[in-house]
């Protein structure tokens, strides 16, 4: 009869551990649901650094310190992060709930049903829904309303789905593809073109993408050009000069080309790929350079030697042979007298006058 009293004790403390354990299970399940009335009391049973996700804001969530009197501290995810209540960290890309996508004041997002509207966030986690103007639209990527136009850029982001294909029209070889609402540019692989009927990238059997040359190349670099497309077994050729241009052989005679602005010629992928270090304008500014300095020397040594002719000419006028009209004889040349101090010298002919001003207005106008 004596040991009842001990097996009420025993077994009121396994209730209490069962209760115990019924409170951590509701707990879990309450945390996984992200339910959560009372942080201070979750983290005062809860162990040291468990982050827990915030009951208003999803840019923004709790951390358990294990202290009793500051239970827990709130902080906030990085720029374009979240909380994710299924990993309990943050994570990239922005907030879908439109009641909690305010973590940052000032923060703006555009409407998902209405590329008209956006919400801009206020101070303590509110926000405001504003609306463009009439012909305007709110652009996600640039955070502001834009003037609507045919472009690729509001087609992706108001009109168009993911994944959609729109051409470029600057350039057939080139489209450009929505993707999270922004239009990106795509290259088509060497010698093909985007066609609109099917959407995609097809071989230019036909030279429907061929241009018009932008300048006509001389004979030598036609056979160049030519010559490295049989050798190489491809279309397409590099410039000898220029970068941003390009050779295309087709049917026995070469084109000239030129890439879209801000382009240049990959030699070894052979298409026109983004320019993106600038690596292009450095080595045309160079080369640009040399033939300025080529162009000078070239310029120098021809006027150098126009002008030498003209002073031997100017030196032998004092020497003329003299021709008597009644014997019609020749006569050894005479030599005039030496020139006094008072004396005029004698002027330079209006050739070697000419071509000195031509060489001067040259080199002071380099």
């Amino acid at each position: 009869i004596r040991r009842i009293p001990s097996i009420n004790a025993h077994l009121t403390k396994m209730e209490n551990r069962l209760l115990v354990i019924w409170l951590l299970l509701a707990i879990a399940t309450a945390l996984v649901k992200a339910e959560l009335t009372d942080i201070s009391a979750i983290c005062r049973i809860s162990d040291p650094w468990q982050m827990l996700p915030h009951k208003d804001h999803c840019q923004r969530f709790y951390v358990c310190t294990g202290d009793d009197d500051m239970p827990f501290q709130e902080f906030n995810c990085p720029a374009e992060y979240h909380f994710s209540k299924k990993l309990m960290i943050c994570v990239p890309g922005a907030c879908t709930d439109e009641s909690v996508f305010c973590g940052l004041t000032n923060s703006v997002e555009r409407v998902q049903s209405d590329c008209t509207r956006y919400r801009q966030c206020l101070e303590g986690g509110s926000f405001a829904v504003a609306k463009c103007s009439v012909g305007n639209y709110f652009d996600p990527a640039r955070r502001a309303c834009l003037p609507v136009a045919i472009s690729a850029a509001h087609q992706c982001s108001c009109v168009l789905p993911d994944n959609a294909t729109l051409a470029n029209p600057s350039d057939c070889e080139t489209y450009f593809r929505c993707h999270s609402g922004q239009a990106e540019l795509v290259q088509c692989p060497s010698g093909d073109y985007f066609d609109e009927r099917v959407s995609s990238c097809v071989p230019d059997h036909t030279g429907i993408c061929l241009e018009k040359p932008t300048m006509p190349p001389t004979l030598t670099e036609q056979a160049l050009a030519m010559d490295e497309c049989i050798r190489t077994g491809s279309r397409l050729a590099p410039h000898s000069r220029d970068c941003q241009r390009y050779y295309i052989c087709a049917k026995k005679r070469v084109l000239e080309m030129r890439c879209p602005r801000g382009q240049y010629f990959d030699v070894v992928r052979r298409y026109c790929a983004l320019d993106l270090g600038s690596e292009c304008q450095a080595l045309q500014a160079e080369k640009q350079d040399l033939e300025l300095e080529e162009n000078i020397q070239v310029e120098l040594e021809k006027n150098i030697q126009m002008d030498i002719p003209a002073k031997h000419k100017v030196k032998n006028q004092g020497h003329k042979p003299v021709q008597k009209n009644s014997e019609k004889e020749v006569v050894r040349d005479q030599e005039l007298p030496v020139p006094q101090a008072n004396d005029k010298l004698p002027q330079p002919s209006a050739e070697a006058v000419s071509s000195y001003d031509k060489f001067s207005s040259k080199f002071i106008s380099m």
